[in-house]
This record gives structure tokens, sequence and C-alpha cells, in this order.
């Protein structure tokens, strides 16, 4: 991996008889921002941690710019990392904090007033330099402990959940700006978060962990409309997960007999089936019509979310309704399955249509979309 900005090869971390990282090898390309997604205590913190050197790998190889960073302490490494705390020193200012790193390495006064300056106008904060961490709000303090990472002009920047202390639509806004900073500088990143929306619209290849190892590593839309596993589908969005089999033919049958047609493998799978792959039939798309039942009906403004019964099987559709038309319990609904979206996964091999079909558990709380 010596092309690589960062490459782990075959890295792995335990604690005692416990497997926090297992086995985990990933190339990070020069100015690329890289997400390790996935849920509490699959590892991604672990590994970052690794890269950073606050944690040692039990087995495998850290390197950074070509160098084995295996074993070499933090300040060693040519990286800057933005913790999920973001770790701001309570008694400096926001220049001093800034210039704190640049400080320890005998920088001039003159230099880091420089470096602080350049900071303070790349994240927007030049008329807050001589405050406190204590009268800024949390987007500023995210942004101040942005700045004293990039001063330091690293081979790689290290992000550890950085929003999760942001109400919901500083969080929004607060990604997109850090989105903007991170190409300004054109610096590799490697980026730890949970949440799927941070992921598929910051990243340019996501890496999703689950119990230590990865599971799948691609682009944003690879990752959602290809998964290759069913943790991979059911983790990323929202998905309707139907267990069956496919048959001769080709074409996928639920276990409560619904048959969707196609080309795929023989053998045993899961349909995957997305909410913006069934509408009404009355949009006059084209696909496989069915009725069915309405379950449950959620309105959340934008759209509408359903449970329909179909044919014995739960699946879940999205649609803007009129004002004051809103689905109920009991209700039919006349829907169009887009088949040439489905893709099914099989527990063999996986399986392939022109595109391919999500399915999902019971529907999640939407407000962890």
């Amino acid at each position: 991996m010596d092309d690589h900005v960062v490459g782990l090869e075959s890295v792995s971390r335990h604690y005692g008889d416990a497997i926090a990282v297992a086995d985990v090898s990933l190339g990070v390309e020069r100015g690329e921002l890289i997400c390790l997604l996935g849920p509490s205590g699959c590892g991604k913190t672990t590994t970052l941690r690794m890269v950073a050197g606050f944690v040692e790998p039990t087995s495998g190889a850290v390197q950074i710019n070509g160098q084995d960073m295996t074993g070499q302490p933090p300040y060693r490494r040519d990286t800057g990392m933005v913790f999920q705390s973001y770790a701001l020193f309570p008694h400096m200012t926001v220049a001093e904090n800034i210039a704190f790193g640049l400080e320890n390495l005998n920088w001039t006064r003159a230099d880091r007033d420089q470096r602080v300056s350049e900071m303070l106008k790349l994240v927007e904060l030049p008329h807050l330099a001589a405050r406190l961490p204590s009268q800024l709000s949390g987007g500023q303090q995210q942004r101040v402990a942005l700045a004293r990472a990039l001063a330091m002009r690293p081979a790689v920047l290290l992000l550890d959940e950085p929003f999760s202390n942001l109400d919901a639509q500083l969080r929004v806004r607060m990604r997109e700006e850090l989105r903007e900073v991170i190409r300004s500088v054109d610096v590799t990143t490697l980026f730890v978060t949970h949440d799927q929306e941070e992921a598929l619209t910051m990243s340019d290849r996501i890496v999703v962990m689950n119990r230590g190892r990865i599971e799948q590593i691609g682009t944003p839309g690879d990752i959602y409309e290809r998964p290759e596993s069913a943790f991979v589908a059911q983790f990323i969005g929202w998905c309707s997960m139907l267990e069956g089999v496919v048959d001769q033919e080709g074409a996928f049958i639920s276990k409560s007999g619904l048959r969707l047609p196609g080309k795929w493998k023989a053998g045993p799978g899961s349909a995957v089936i997305r909410p913006e792959h069934i509408l009404l039939s009355a949009d006059g798309a084209a696909g496989l019509s069915r009725e069915g039942r309405v379950v449950e009906s959620h309105y959340y403004g934008g759209a509408t979310r359903i449970i329909l019964d179909v044919n014995g099987e739960q699946l879940m559709m999205q649609e803007r309704f009129p004002f004051g038309r809103h689905p109920k319990p009991g209700e039919k609904l006349n829907v169009t399955l887009k088949m040439d979206e489905i893709r099914v996964i099989g527990s063999a091999s996986p399986c392939s249509a022109d595109r391919q079909v999500l399915e999902g558990e019971q529907p999640r709380n939407p407000s962890k979309r």
C-alpha cells in the first residue's frame, strides 16, 4: 500500500478475549474523504485511533505516506484529529488553541500569528480570536477544533463523530461547511460516524463496519443501491427485506408466496426493496402491479411513509399525497414495484439483475433514519 496516504494491512485489535477490530485492510488515496460507518461497538473508532496512534494494533501494520507507523507515537504520524468533544483548552483563547501545536514545534511568533490568521479566515471566525471556548456555540467550537487540526497541515485529518454534540439543523449546516473546508485544503480525511445521512452526503467512499470487520467498501451510490450483504442493506437507509428463494426461472419467491419476476441466480436469497421502488400505480410507472392494504401510515411533512401488506409481506413505501389525503390503516392501494430497481442478495453468492432490490426489517424509528 505504499502508494496510499493511509494504508491498513490486516490490522486487528484485541482486548483480552474481546475482538474490537479483526483483520481490517484499507487504502486511502490522496485527497479522499473516507467514512468509517457502522453501529456502536463495530470497531470504527478503534480503527481511527489506531491510525492516530492512540491505540496500538494487536497485529497488522499502519502506514502513512508509505512509512510504517506501527509503534510510533501520535506526534510522529503527521495527523490532525478532531475529537468528539472537540477537546479545546478552556483557559486558552480561540487563537491560542489554534496556535498550541505550532508553539510546541517552536514556530516563531510571527509565523504562528500568520498561520492562526489563515486558519481563522478558513473557518470564518476571525472576529472570535480573543474569545474563550466557553463563550462559543457548539458549531463555533467545532470549527475551532478543525482549525487547530488543520493548522499543522497534516497529511491526514481524522474526525471522530465531530457532529454528535450538535442539534439536527446545525449538524446539517456544519457538515456542508466542513466538506467545503476539507475540499479547499485538499486534505486526506478519515471520518467516523454512525449517521448514515452524514456518510452518504459527505464521503467519496464509505467503509461499512460490523462486529470489527469490513462489510463493504464503495461509493455512497454503490453502498445504497448495490449492497453486498443483508446488514449493509438494512443499515443504510430504509428498506423492506424479504426472505425467500430464486427459482429456476430466475424469479424471486418470498416465504409468503409473493413472486418477483427477474433473472437472478437460483438459490436462497433476500430481496431488498427501497421505499422509492414502490409507487402508486396511478403514477404510470412500469413494473409489477399489486394491490396492498395499509397497515401503518405516518405523516412526515414532505411525504407519508406507509407500511403495506402485499400478498402477506409488509413493504414500506413513501409517497407525497395531496393536502388532506392521508391513507388510513385498512385502506387498499394499487401500487407498482419498479422491478429494474430491485436487488436480490443471496446467502451463497450475490444475485444480479439489471439493478437490485433491498429489504428491511420492521421499519425502524424514523428519527434514526
